[in-house]
């Protein structure tokens, strides 16, 4: 995938590829709208064709991703800007996490890799963490005990995976590429939210929401990518320090029950 160096060149190379329309997000509708023909759109109906992140250059909270989403139904092709910075729209969120990406190269399944598998175990549990705060707000447990247990999974599971995938799987990729700019991106984002001294209802929503998309980036895109372009022997460095542990969960307070 190209690299461009700003916005304007990213949005201008979109529109010559086809990339014509500008859409941006409902969120009282949780829909997409379409200002060419001013129709508002379901986001199930689309897939996202390429996506780049731009880092705010003053403000983290300026971080910008452009989507180049197409639909089959209404043959339409164009643009989505989102906020990725700090304080983006949570509810913005879910409605991108609805949009799903389009697979290029291989509609079967790519089988995971021996060398990643035990990273994907560990998305899975992440996964569940979401859905934990998503249990707790929905059957109004007190925040206190949703942000203690979140922040017990973040201290002695999550923050020991971002460091994994840091030091042996995002170094494979050139530092141009963008799906390796995006998901240290996405992992800052999310150590900024867990390292908030207090959560509110908005951090944990935003936890959810961000951690479930990353982790749909990284299994859907980004591992396929490395394990398609790089030898066993590369990845085998990862095996070699990332032992499979099993996962004890800490279940003082199971308030997701």
């Amino acid at each position: 995938m190209k690299s461009y160096e700003t916005l304007t060149e990213a949005l201008s190379a979109l529109s010559q590829k086809g990339y014509t329309t500008d859409f941006s997000l409902l969120t009282e509708k949780e829909c997409l709208y379409c200002h060419k023909t001013q129709e508002v759109l379901d986001p199930d109906d689309f897939l996202i064709d390429e996506m780049y992140h731009f880092d705010g250059e003053t403000d983290p909270s300026d971080e910008v991703i452009i989507y180049a989403i197409s639909s089959d139904k209404f043959q339409i092709k164009g643009t989505l800007l989102h906020a990725f910075g700090a304080y983006a729209d949570v509810n913005q969120s879910k409605i991108v996490e609805k949009l799903r990406y389009r697979n290029k190269a291989n509609k079967t399944p790519i089988k995971r890799s021996k060398e990643l598998i035990q990273l994907s175990r560990e998305h899975h549990h992440a996964l569940l963490l979401g859905w934990k705060i998503k249990r707790g707000i929905q059957k109004n447990v007190e925040l206190s005990s949703i942000e203690k247990y979140a922040k017990w999974f973040y201290l002695n599971h999550l923050k020991t995976h971002f460091e994994i995938e840091e030091k042996y799987v995002f170094p494979l990729l050139e530092d141009s590429n963008e799906n390796k700019k995006i998901v240290l991106a996405q992992h800052q984002q999310l150590k900024n939210l867990f390292e908030k001294e207090n959560f509110d209802k908005e951090t944990l929503h935003q936890i959810n929401t961000m951690l479930t998309d990353h982790i749909r980036f990284e299994e859907r895109i980004l591992f396929n990518e490395i394990q398609q372009s790089h030898n066993a022997q590369l990845l085998g460095v990862l095996q070699e320090v990332h032992h499979q542990q099993p996962f004890i969960d800490n279940e003082s307070d199971p308030f997701w029950l």
